[in-house]
């Protein structure tokens, strides 16, 4: 995190500015990140300097900025929200922290709404076979990963850095936060934060029963959740580097329901306590050769209760428990110039337990295998990957689904096509499948242990070009892909006799364009403005029989249309900030009628943001204005959103 200045990362380097007769020196630091023109496979990428810039404080307010993506988001504070990519579904969208993927093998789906962007140098989404090789072999797993990297710490002439800030917003929100990084010596650092979300929820919504026009407000969406984490960083000079991170949420919210003519009642509610402890190694073996491994510790236990006239005692309570261990060995070696060969190894093991009578207690063990070479050569790259799954499974009481095994291959190839021109062509093709979770498998009178895994393919097309200028002009950018994707085996879940059963039954296809593009114009004494826009068609629909009601029908909460446009404007006053999201219509049932029909919907933000250099320190405000047109929508059927809402930021780095 850059302290105690204004300037902006641009890498290493020593900037002087002139501030009247005072030349100030600052120091300049970032990690590189990568670059989304020179992919084989679309990549999109959001760092702390555009956080900032828009207003952007929560995970799930930068992804939804990303093309091709679905944010699932049941409304409020404490909603829930999980991440779809192309019309895949959650489960096959990982989400991976500093490299290591944030699991979840009960639902398969991970709520990004725990995520803030305090400590987060920056967000990438990567879809298909990434041109990154050097990783663990579960990264090879997903259709989509987005992947969440965080901030080194920078010192320069003090071993101590610091700071403090607060978030203050509607709905009786409150976000304190704190850091503190300290240089323990020249080869090892410390880094600890820390913020406390608490919130009523309580939001005001426009209610809607025929004819009858109604103002609501929101019950039942509060939230109190810390969040802590603590990571050290190490130089073992020849014998590489390596760093530890512990990572500890607990949360207690309340699940606003669903809202159906005048039923506001909701009284669910949920603890959560999560947390992990991973260890990361690094070292080169001489020119040609690299090696990295990983072990992880992940726990996550759930409290569930429910108050209803018709349970016992007029409450349900439920408690569920996850552990997972897994380790993780990747080597790289580089025979040739241009030519580098990586095998991973991943092994895990997961288990779940839950309080309820007759609950099987599932021990799952997982062993991947990734091979994958990559060749790059003046304007050509290609790369391809072969992933091998391994999976078995047993239980406490029953007995538990057969093992499987499947290969699944990936590859992608980009060509620069003028050697004075940065204009890149780009193909991807990925095999992959989805392990069928434990509530899939065995979760209460619906589990079926039968289930197949689910079967997808994506191919992709496009073309990338970024071009650099002089004048007011500085560059522009443009990615745009084609992409047909084919989903079979897919697992839902359908009514039988008494109950209902989750079984492999659907098929789905998906035909799509993704295109962004960016711009940046400088007007002297330090004014820029850029702005960036993206745009995306998503025709998915189902194909399971032509028997069917829904056949050939778009298939629920996926948009035809949706886009985003973010503009900044840099000066040395005020910095301004202007993000927009518009999402078409959707439907909430495969059935595509207009009883079941969601309304689109645009909304706009605003930010401005000012800071001061103040002695050895630095402070920033910022004052945000989200969904500043007041308009009413929702995500998910039933769940309204909140209107306009008000954020002020108060940030003090010393």
């Amino acid at each position: 995190m850059l302290l105690c200045t204004t300037a902006k990362p641009l890498g290493a380097q020593n900037v002087v500015e002139q501030q009247g007769d005072t030349l100030k020196t600052a120091v300049v630091t970032a990690s590189a990140k990568p670059s989304p023109t020179l992919q084989s496979a679309p990549l999109q990428v959001m760092s702390k300097s555009d956080f900032e810039k828009l207003g952007i404080k929560e995970l799930h307010e930068a992804v939804k900025t990303f093309s091709g993506v679905q944010i699932k988001d049941y409304g409020g504070i404490g909603g829930v929200k999980t991440v779809s990519v192309r019309s895949m579904g959650s489960q096959h969208t990982a989400i991976s922290y500093d490299g290591v993927t944030i699991s979840n093998a009960q639902s398969g789906q991970v709520d990004i709404g725990r995520f803030n962007l305090g400590n987060v140098e920056y967000v990438t989404l990567t879809i298909g076979q990434s041109d990154e090789i050097f990783q663990t072999a579960r990264m090879f797993a997903s259709a989509g990963v987005l992947n969440i990297k965080s901030a080194r710490p920078v010192f320069d002439e003090s071993s101590v850095n610091a700071g403090v800030s607060v978030n203050v917003a509607s709905f009786g929100t409150w976000n304190p936060s704190l850091y503190y990084q300290h240089k323990l010596s020249g080869r090892w650092a410390l880094a600890v934060n820390a913020d406390w979300l608490v919130s009523d929820g309580e939001y005001p919504f426009t209610l809607v029963n025929g004819t009858v026009v109604t103002r609501e407000k929101r019950l039942n969406s509060d939230v109190n959740t810390i969040r802590a984490e603590a990571n050290v960083y190490g130089d073992l000079g020849k014998g590489g580097n390596v760093s530890f991170k512990g990572n500890w949420m607990s949360s207690q919210r309340g699940l606003p329901g669903s809202v159906v003519l005048y039923n506001k009642d909701a009284r669910e509610r949920l603890w959560d306590e999560t947390g992990f402890a991973q260890v990361h190694y690094r070292n080169s073996l001489g020119e040609k050769c690299e090696l990295q491994g990983q072990l992880k510790y992940n726990y996550a236990w759930n409290k569930y209760t429910d108050e209803k006239e018709y349970y016992p005692n007029g409450i349900q309570t439920d408690y569920y428990t996850q552990e997972e261990f897994y380790g993780s060995v990747s080597a790289k070696y580089a025979p040739a110039a241009g030519v580098s060969v990586v095998l991973s190894q991943d092994v895990f093991r997961n288990t779940l337990s839950a309080s309820y009578e007759n609950f099987v207690y599932p021990h799952r063990f997982t062993s991947l295998t990734a091979l994958a070479a990559q060749y790059s050569a003046g304007r050509f790259t290609a790369t391809a990957s072969l992933l091998s799954t391994f999976i078995t499974e047993n239980l406490k009481v029953g007995k538990a689904a057969a093992d499987r095994f499947r290969l699944s291959p990936a590859v992608s190839v980009s060509y620069k096509l003028f050697e004075e021109r940065n204009i890149r062509v780009r193909a991807s093709y990925q095999d992959m499948f989805r392990t069928p979770t434990f509530n899939d498998l065995y979760y209460n009178r619906i589990g079926n242990k039968m289930l197949d895994p689910e079967i997808a393919r994506q191919f992709n097309v496009g073309v990338t070009w970024r071009e650099g200028f002089q004048g007011v002009l500085d560059e522009v950018s443009l990615q745009a892909d084609g992409y047909f994707n084919k989903v079979e085996d897919k697992i839902v879940a359908l009514p039988t006799l008494f109950v209902w059963k989750m079984m492999n039954l659907g098929k789905v296809e998906i035909l799509g364009t993704d295109i962004n593009v960016g711009t940046s114009l400088s007007f002297g004494r330090g004014m820029r403005l850029k702005l960036q826009g993206n745009w995306s068609y998503q025709h998915a629909v189902d194909v399971t029989s032509s028997k069917d009601k829904n056949y050939k029908d778009q298939i629920p909460y996926t948009p035809r249309n949706s886009g985003s446009l973010s503009v900044s404007f840099l000066n040395g006053w005020v910095n301004a900030g202007y993000l927009m999201s518009a999402v078409g219509e959707r439907y909430s049932l495969p059935q595509n009628t207009e009883q079941n029909r969601i309304d689109g919907y645009v909304e706009h933000s605003v930010s401005l943001n000012r800071s001061f250099d103040i002695k050895e320190c630095t402070l920033q405000l910022q004052l945000e204005c989200q969904n500043f047109t007041d308009v009413q929508y929702d995500v998910i059927q039933y769940y309204p959103m909140p209107g306009r809402s008000y954020r002020f930021t108060f940030k003090l780095d010393f």
